[in-house]
Parts: C-alpha cells; structure tokens; sequence
C-alpha cells in the first residue's frame, strides 16, 4: 500500500545524483568490452597464458563479468537495502578503482586481469541494481522516466567510445595495449572517484507524495510473470535478443576477422551503433503514435534476421548493410520490448518487471556466448549462421505473443501518475 507523505519537496541535486550514477555506469562499461574491438591483437598478447580449449581470453573475460552479474545480482538488491545507498556507491566506486587499477598494472598477467574483471562486474552489479532505487528516492514521477532513459544512452555511450577509441590504440600491433589500458584506467578511477564523492544517501524529504509500494519478493514476481503466457515468451524472446546483440559485440573482432577486415578497426561496430540508435529512438516513437506494440516489436525482430544473414557475405559493402540492419532491429527492440513487457506485466511492480528482463537478458547472454564459443571451435566460421538461426528462432517467437491490452504512451502513463499524486495531496 502507499502511505501519504506530508512534506514534499524536489532538490536540484537529484542531477548530481544522476551524474554519479551515470559516472559508475561509464567506469563499468568501459571496462567490459574494453578488448572486444581488438580481440584478434590482444588473444595474441595472452596467447601462452591461457591453454582452454574452447575460450580465448576475449571470451574468458566477457563471459567471467557477464556470470558475476548472475550470480550476484539478486545478492546485491539485499546488500544495498541493508547497508545503504552511500554505502554501495563506496562499495562499488572502490571495487571499480581497484579492479582497473589491477588490470593495468599487472596487464601482462591474464590470471591478475581475470581477477580484476571479476572485481568490476561485481562493481558493476551494484551499479545496475541501485539504478531503480536512486530515481525512485530522488526524482519526481514525472521525472524518472527520463533519469532511467539517460542512464540507459550512458551505457550505449561507453559502448560506442569503447569501439571507437580501443581500435586507435591497438589497430596494427600489440603495442599500444598497455596505453589503452592506461587511458582506460584513469577514465574509469576519475568517474568512480568522482561519484563516490557526490554521492548522498537520500534527499531530506520525499520527492513524491506517496512511498514507494511494497517490494515483492523475486519468487512471487517471477511466479506471477510466468504465469501469463504472452509475457513469459516476451521475457524469453527478449533476453535472447538482448544475448544475440551483446554476443556480437563480444565476439565483434572475430567476425570482423571472419569477413576479411584486415585491421581490428571497429567499422562494423560502429555501423552497428550508429543505425541502431537512430532507429531506437525512431521506431518507439512510431510504436507509441499508433498504439502498437506487437507489429513494431515484430518488425524489429524481422529486420535482425535478415541482418544477420549478410553478416555471412564475403562482401565488406554487403556486411557493413547487413551490420546497419541488424543493429536497427536489435537496439530498437529493447526500449519497445521493455514498455511491452511492462504492459503485458500490468498488476505487476514495474521495478520488478525491469530486473527480471535484465536478469534473463545476463543469463541468456551467458547461455548463448558459452554455446557459440564450443560450437565454433568445432564448426570453424559458422557464429554468424549460428546468431542469425537464434535471431530467427526470437522471430517466430513474437507471432505467439498477444497485443498490450494497456497501452500507454510515457506521457500519458505520467500524466496519470501525477493526477493520482495530486489527489493524495
């Protein structure tokens, strides 16, 4: 139930607030995929260090931070509700600056950088997890919607500089590994250093008129999820999609290879954000002017599959269109598939919606990269089928999923939120 508050006031430093968690989202998620634009040049530089069959250490260390998350994300939420917001960002600004700093100091020890990824993803559960709490004990309603959305273009941000930057370091050798992991490291310990400076546990008083409603608990949330038919597959579908893109970002360079790139340039990545994130704005926007949700959804995942297949073309030209496609498609699916998925979850706390798409999306993330890296080393040159076979399995599963019977546009949904806090004050 919600309980009525009787002083309400918004401060200006719930933006302060939202640079300070965006400042950790940065410091992770550069540390990530740090590699993945070079992976060809830097499998060679811990080439007599690791000796698995299946995994480089390109592989390794996407997939170690990905299994941290999963194991540690539900930990996390109970952590931060015992010790506190300040605490957490502490815990998580030290674990990033130690995690980097480890990394490049001991860079020519891959067991020592292991460790050090392992660090960040654990940093980087405690940052995703509190991103619901922060908005939510700082901004307004009307407000949160953007906090979230401006957090979520951070994580695309690091993604994108990441892609750019990390080729221009290492494109022709090895020997500019230990510059980028330098550049790297200053960035990530500057913006952790910064946010747990800033960082206040929660305004003197309330930014809304009512609490927060009382949290469900994970099993009864993913009991009530699961048994609606429609948002089950959604959840499904959407992890997997989630898992396909992030898949190829990982595994980027190795494609790149797979097409003919000579140099680890990052160019397919690139292609990939640019279109992807025009189309992310673009096509929810048309989602919501026509009130549809399930046909542009569709279309998202029709326009991946097709993307995927020219992945497979020898041509560069040809590969570079079907990068642009794809990454339309896929980045486009997850602010549509998100809302969707709220919408279908009616009845159900929105937050707790939220975590369990993240939490399948790292989960099939693993799922798909730990299958596709064994299958590769047995089939050699097939991840692009393999992708674009999953990508196709996602489409058909959209067909079985109903239309929101709820929808909403963001203002609207807003609107109405703030009418109901103006009749409880």
């Amino acid at each position: 139930m919600m309980k009525i508050m009787r002083s309400v006031r918004v401060y200006r430093y719930r933006w302060v607030m939202l640079i300070s968690l965006i400042n950790l989202v940065l410091a992770g998620s550069l540390q990530w995929l740090n590699f993945a634009p070079v992976g060809r040049i830097v499998n060679a530089y811990y080439r007599d260090q690791i000796h698995l069959r299946f995994f480089n250490p390109i592989d390794l260390l996407s997939l170690t931070y990905l299994i941290v998350y999963v194991l540690f994300s539900i930990p996390s939420g109970w952590i931060i509700r015992k010790l506190g917001m300040r605490v957490t960002y502490w815990i998580a600004s030290g674990l990033i600056i130690f995690g980097a700093m480890t990394k490049t100091l001991y860079l020519s020890s891959f067991k020592t950088v292991l460790f050090g990824q392992i660090l960040l993803g654990l940093a980087q559960t405690f940052t995703l997890t509190s991103i619901t709490e922060t908005t939510s004990r700082w901004f307004p309603i009307r407000e949160r919607g953007v906090a979230v959305g401006i957090i979520q273009a951070s994580q695309y941000l690091s993604l994108a500089l990441v892609m750019i930057l990390s080729p221009l370091f290492v494109v022709r050798s090895q020997k500019g590994i230990e510059q980028l992991m330098r550049l790297w490291a200053i960035i990530s310990i500057l913006l952790a250093a910064v946010s747990a400076a800033l960082v206040r546990e929660r305004p003197p008083s309330p930014s809304s008129t009512f609490e927060r409603e009382e949290e469900m608990k994970f099993s009864q949330a993913l009991t009530s999820a699961f048994s609606r038919r429609s948002l089950r597959i959604l959840i499904m579908e959407f992890a997997t999609s989630w898992a396909v893109l992030m898949t190829v970002f990982i595994k980027i360079d190795e494609i790149s290879e797979f097409l003919g790139f000579a140099n680890s340039n990052g160019i397919l990545a690139i292609t990939m954000l640019i279109f992807g994130m025009v189309s992310a704005v673009v096509i929810p926007a048309l989602s919501d002017r026509f009130r549809k949700r399930k046909v542009f959804y569709t279309f998202c995942a029709l326009t991946a599959v097709p993307g995927s297949f020219l992945l497979l073309s020898g041509n560069i030209t040809v590969a570079l269109i079907g990068a642009a496609i794809l990454g339309s498609g896929l980045l486009a699916s997850i602010p549509i598939g998100s809302q969707y998925a709220t919408e279908l979850g009616h009845g159900i706390n929105e937050k707790v919606i939220q975590a369990l798409l993240q939490f399948f999306s790292q989960l099939a993330t693993v799922v798909i990269l730990f299958v596709t890296t064994i299958i590769k080393e047995r089939y050699q040159l097939v991840l692009p089928a393999i992708l674009a076979t999953i990508l196709l399995g996602t489409l058909i599963a959209t067909f079985f999923i109903k239309e929101s019977e709820v929808i909403v546009t963001e203002d609207e949904r807003l609107k109405a939120l703030i009418e109901l806090e103006n009749v409880q004050h």
